[in-house]
């Protein structure tokens, strides 16, 4: 994978992070377009990491026959999903038996999910799952 389809990447989360940001900045929520684009971005580098060593033991295992390395694969990624429950559920408060920001957990969740996906090079999925998010936060109440 060359250096500019890696920024080229990096860049398409900071977009889908942007996008669904700013909805749940529009709707004064606890985590905003900021915390979305990092979130995004963040999960976009661990799957190009992951993307690219996966690229690199194919390649030590097709120059010397005998190394036998290997890796697997969606270990980082999935560390990255468990993970985020932990950031969005800093977005979840309890106040007069209503709880809010469940919402918001979810949507930095999605995030997070589209931005392997932009990291793995799954574009259309990234793109409709966006899409998709958008749709949801912005018609159904």
């Amino acid at each position: 994978m060359s250096w500019w389809e890696q920024g080229l990447r990096l860049l398409l989360a900071v977009v889908i992070g942007c996008i669904i940001g700013i909805e749940r900045e529009r709707k004064n929520r606890p985590a905003g377009m900021r915390t979305h684009v990092l979130v995004c971005v963040g999960a976009s580098i661990i799957a190009i990491m992951e993307s690219l060593m996966i690229a690199d033991t194919i390649t030590l295992n097709m120059n010397n026959e005998n190394t036998g390395i290997a890796i697997s694969y969606g270990r980082i990624s999935a560390q990255v999903i468990s993970g985020i429950g932990f950031l969005g559920a800093g977005t979840i408060f309890i106040s007069q038996k209503k709880i809010a920001g469940l919402t918001t957990a979810a949507s930095l969740w999605n995030v997070a999910c589209l931005g392997l996906a932009v990291g793995m090079g799954y574009y259309v999925i990234a793109l409709a799952g966006c899409a998709i998010v958008m749709i949801t936060l912005a018609l159904l109440q």
